[in-house]
């Protein structure tokens, strides 16, 4: 029996896949090492998105409910590994530069949001970092600190 996409080989061939030896591997999205042992170690994932209290959370459709609060011109949201789980953290500009409200931001996000989506922290800032081609630097959001 082969596995993939029912009458879909072209996915499925996007899905799968064969190394050298012609075993096949599914791609699941998740980034990992092969350490000196053989153990892999997980690093992160291809897309946005991350599990988190038993969910699947894809971190830009928190950035699109964000965007939906009539003073956020721009944000970002950056998943953290900790003890307890993945943290979310949003960082959010203002339309008025200013710093904002975590408890209103909080609030509002639980009118649009289900509860496991709603950023664990919020930080307020004038701009965000930018990459060359002036798109979010999300890397460089995950290396400072919370």
């Amino acid at each position: 029996m082969l596995l993939g996409y029912y009458n879909n080989p072209g996915r499925t061939a996007e899905a799968f896949y064969v190394d050298e030896d012609g075993k096949r591997w599914y791609r699941t999205g998740d980034i990992v090492a092969e350490g000196t042992d053989g153990v892999f170690a997980f690093r992160g994932r291809r897309d946005r998105m991350v599990k988190r209290r038993g969910y699947r959370v894809e971190l830009g459709e928190i950035e699109t409910a964000l965007y939906r609060h009539p003073e956020v011109v721009e944000a970002a949201v950056i998943a953290r590994p900790g003890e307890d789980g993945i943290s979310i953290d949003a960082v959010v500009c203002r339309a008025d530069g200013g710093k904002g409200s975590i408890i209103e931001m909080k609030t509002f996000c639980s009118k649009e949001l289900p509860l496991y989506m709603i950023p664990d922290r919020f930080q307020f800032r004038r701009s965000l970092p930018k990459t060359s081609t002036d798109k979010i630097d999300y890397q460089a959001l995950a290396r400072e600190e919370p």
